[in-house]
């Protein structure tokens, strides 16, 4: 803004003289600037967009928006070594007859191809899929019992049967350890294309792991009837590498399993069905119950601590605390669910 100020008497500039006659000269008017008034607005933080089963930042906006797809893997050694497990958000370790174990892998952040090998349905999975907001639940094949309760469920149920197209079969080991998929054709398979809801909490980057117990941890081992299982921290990466069966958990690319996250969710089991075929004889099916509540213990960055997990529903997510009733905060990263017996208690190395 421009003001001017005039100086002098207030007669006219040709009214005022001098004592000789001649007109008084007349100061120019004096030009005073003021500045105009400024507004200071406080830095803009937005918070990165973030994968919801990781924590991790997701630099794929349009990933974001994506559904979950559950991927039900071989686990026999057979059938290793797997692939795309590395690249799952979350895995879940399963009973399953005999005592063996079978995987829930969860893509959500990242569909890799290809993924497998891909084996049958168990009710456990239905569980396991239920609170991801109408994910994709890819199987091979399942049993009479099985198969109408899964179609009941709030999933798209995809197996070789409705949707043959989208598996293949590999020389990579003989059958039925060798049928493999793509997420991104499984994921397109989807009926809501919603995204999942976060299946845990985090905690922030650079913090430490804390809770009530908390103590060190430097490796775990997990005794199923009829497998196991060797979760060793390794402090340079912060992660937590695999064993199974006495050998090192590698992916067809050689890398070793990993985690930035352990929760052993010790569940009861019930028999659910029988299973024959493949020349072995007739077996109880185990189904893991999560609804209701149990022991948990979560190792992250060195630690382990110990507390309580529960679930209401089959569309509400599991809450996990620690002794005092607070919510236990994991690391942004992957995460393997160790679905245990309850009665078989791992054995803990400080």
């Amino acid at each position: 803004m421009v003001v001017l100020v005039a100086t002098g008497t207030a007669a006219a500039v040709l009214a005022s003289c001098d004592g000789h006659g001649h007109p008084k000269a007349t100061p120019p008017p004096t030009t005073v600037t003021t500045p105009a008034p400024t507004t200071s607005l406080p830095p803009t933080t937005v918070a990165p967009a973030v994968s919801p089963l990781t924590g991790l930042p997701q630099p794929n906006a349009a990933q974001l928006h994506r559904p979950a797809v559950v991927v039900k893997i071989d686990n026999v050694d057979q059938a290793r070594p797997q692939t795309g497990i590395n690249q799952a958000d979350v895995v879940y370790e399963e009973m399953v007859e005999g005592g063996l174990t079978r995987l829930a892998a969860v893509f959500q952040s990242d569909y890799p191809d290809p993924v497998g090998p891909v084996r049958s349905g168990r009710l456990t999975d239905s569980a396991i899929a239920d609170d991801l907001h109408h994910p994709v639940l890819a199987f091979s094949g399942t049993n009479n019992i099985f198969l109408p309760i899964l179609r009941s469920q709030p999933v798209t149920e995809v197996d070789d049967d409705n949707f043959a197209s989208l598996f293949f079969r590999t020389d990579l080991a003989p059958a039925p350890h060798n049928l493999y998929s793509d997420v991104t054709k499984l994921a397109a398979a989807d009926t809501s294309q919603a995204p999942p809801p976060p299946l845990f909490s985090f905690r922030p980057s650079g913090t430490p792991f804390t809770g009530a117990g908390v103590s060190p941890a430097a490796a775990i081992s997990i005794s199923f009837p009829a497998a196991s299982v060797l979760w060793t921290y390794a402090a340079a990466t912060d992660e937590w590498l695999r064993d199974q069966n006495g050998t090192p958990d590698v992916d067809r690319s050689h890398v070793q399993v990993s985690a930035a996250n352990v929760v052993i969710q010790f569940v009861n089991y019930i028999d659910s069905g029988t299973a024959t075929g493949e020349g072995l004889p007739p077996a109880p099916i185990p189904e893991g119950r999560l609804i209701g509540s149990g022991q948990v213990w979560v190792l992250s960055a060195g630690r382990i601590v110990k507390g309580t997990w529960s679930r209401s529903s089959p569309t509400s997510t599991t809450r996990f605390v620690d002794s005092a009733g607070a919510p236990i905060l994991l690391a942004r990263g992957r995460t393997w669910v160790e679905l245990v017996p309850t009665g078989r208690a791992p054995s803990v190395q400080p």
